[in-house]
C-alpha cells in the first residue's frame, strides 16, 4: 500500500445484494472501491488495478476464492496483494483451513459490517508496518553494501597510489644517497622511478577525468591527433609494463583522413582499452589495433585480444566504475578498475560509442569516435 494515495479494495462476491453493501460501506469509510462479479471477473480486475487489498468470497464458480489467491500468488506483481476472505463456513477448522490457504483474515458470514471495516483498517495497518520494515531493511542492506564498496575502493585506491609513490621514492633516495660505480645501475633506478612517475600521472589522470565526466565538463575541443606520437608511443610504453608476458603487439592503421579529439582524453582511452587487452591476455598472447579514420575527424577502433573474454552477465558491469574492486581481496589484477568507465564516458560525450564483443578465443572492443558535428568546437583546423 502507498500511503500517499487512498487505499484502493478490491470486492469480489457472486451475491450482488452483499457486494452492493461492501462497496456502498467502504466508500463512505473513506476508501476507493472496485468491485468483481466472480472469480473470473475478480482475476481480471486484480491483474489491472493491483489493489492494496481484496476482499474475496469463497464459494463461487470457478475459479472460487482460495483458487484465485493461488492464481495471483503465482504472479510476483500481484502475490503480496493481502486477502480477506468472506464465506458461509463457520466452523473452527473451516476457517484454519481458509488462514492456510492464504488468506490475511477470514471473516465468517454473517458478519457485522463495522467489523469488516475495523478488520480491513488493521489489515491496512500491518501491511504498513511491514512495508516500512521491509523497506528499512532494504535500506540498511544498501547502506551496507555502500560501505563495503567504499571501503574496498579506498583500500584499492590507497595501494595503488602507494605502490608507484615507493617505487619512487626509494630508488631516487638511492640514486641521491648512494655513490654507484656502475653508471648503468644508477640510470636503472632512476628509469624505475621514471616509470612508477608515468604509472602515478596515468592514476591521477583517471581521477580527473572520471570527476570531470560525473560532473558533466569534459574537455570539448576537438584537435589533430598524431597516431604515432599521441596514440601509439604511449601503448608501447605502456606494454613495456608488461615485459614479462612476452606480448605480441600488432597494429594496422588505416588513414582516410585526421583524427580530431581531446587531445589527453582521447589518448588516456585508447591507453586503457590497450591496456585492458594487455592486462588480460595470457602469456605470449598477441593484441592487435585496427584504427581505422574517417574523412572528418572521426576513427573507429577495434582491440582483439586472446584473453579469456568476458561472461555475457557481465558485458555491461565492466563498464561500472571500480567495477575491479568488486573481486575484493581476491582479485587478481592491479588498476582502479575504471578504465572502460573512463573510455565509454569520452566517447559517448562526443556521440560515440564503445562496447565489447566476446569472440570464439578472447575478446574484441570496438569504439567509435564520430566524425566532427555542427555544434563541435575544433582547434588548429
Amino acid at each position: 500500500m502507498d500511503e500517499r494515495k487512498v487505499p484502493m479494495i478490491l470486492v469480489i462476491d457472486d451475491e450482488p445484494a452483499i457486494r452492493l453493501g461492501i462497496v456502498i460501506a467502504i466508500r463512505r469509510h473513506g476508501f476507493q472501491v472496485i468491485e468483481a462479479v466472480d472469480g473470473r471477473d475478480g482475476l481480471q480486475k486484480a491483474r489491472e488495478f493491483l489493489p492494496d487489498v481484496i476482499i474475496s468470497d469463497v464459494m463461487m464458480p470457478p475459479p472460487d476464492g482460495f483458487e484465485m489467491k493461488k492464481i495471483l500468488n503465482a504472479d510476483p506483481t500481484s502475490a503480496s496483494i493481502p486477502f480477506i476472505f468472506l464465506t458461509a463456513r463457520s466452523n473452527q477448522n473451516d476457517r484454519i483451513t481458509g488462514i492456510r490457504d492464504g488468506a490475511d483474515d477470514y471473516i465468517a458470514k454473517p458478519f457485522v459490517m463495522e467489523e469488516l471495516l475495523a478488520r480491513l483498517d488493521g489489515l491496512l495497518r500491518r501491511v504498513s508496518a511491514e512495508r516500512e520494515r521491509g523497506r528499512a531493511q532494504m535500506a540498511e542492506i544498501a547502506h551496507q553494501e555502500m560501505v563495503k564498496q567504499r571501503d574496498e575502493i579506498l583500500q584499492n585506491f590507497h595501494h595503488e597510489l602507494r605502490t608507484p609513490l615507493m617505487n619512487i621514492m626509494t630508488p631516487l633516495e638511492l640514486a641521491v644517497n648512494n655513490k654507484f660505480s656502475d653508471p648503468d645501475m644508477q640510470s636503472e633506478f632512476l628509469r624505475k622511478a621514471l616509470s612508477n612517475v608515468d604509472r602515478l600521472d596515468s592514476l591521477v589522470s583517471d581521477i580527473i577525468i572520471l570527476s570531470n565526466a560525473d560532473l558533466g565538463n569534459l574537455n570539448s575541443v576537438r584537435q589533430r591527433i598524431d597516431l604515432d606520437l599521441h596514440v601509439l608511443h604511449p601503448i608501447y610504453k605502456r606494454l613495456e609494463k608488461y615485459a614479462n608476458k612476452r606480448l605480441t603487439f600488432t597494429h594496422h592503421i588505416v588513414n582516410e583522413g585526421e583524427v580530431m579529439a581531446p587531445r589527453k582524453e582521447f589518448t588516456h582511452s585508447v591507453v586503457h582499452l590497450l591496456d585492458n587487452a594487455f592486462k588480460y591476455s595470457p602469456e605470449n598472447g598477441k593484441v592487435h589495433l585496427e584504427m581505422i579514420t574517417g574523412p572528418n575527424g572521426g576513427v573507429k577502433i577495434v582491440v582483439t585480444d586472446e584473453g579469456p573474454g568476458i561472461p555475457e552477465e557481465q558485458l555491461d558491469r565492466v563498464f561500472e566504475k571500480f567495477y575491479q574492486v568488486s573481486q575484493g581481496d581476491t582479485r587478481a589484477y592491479e588498476g582502479l578498475g575504471v578504465g572502460l568507465a573512463i573510455a565509454r564516458a569520452v566517447f559517448q560525450h562526443f556521440g560515440g560509442s564503445v562496447h565489447i564483443v566476446n569472440g570464439s578465443a578472447g575478446c574484441e572492443v570496438v569504439a567509435i569516435y564520430p566524425d566532427i558535428r555542427d555544434e563541435d568546437v575544433v582547434y588548429g583546423r
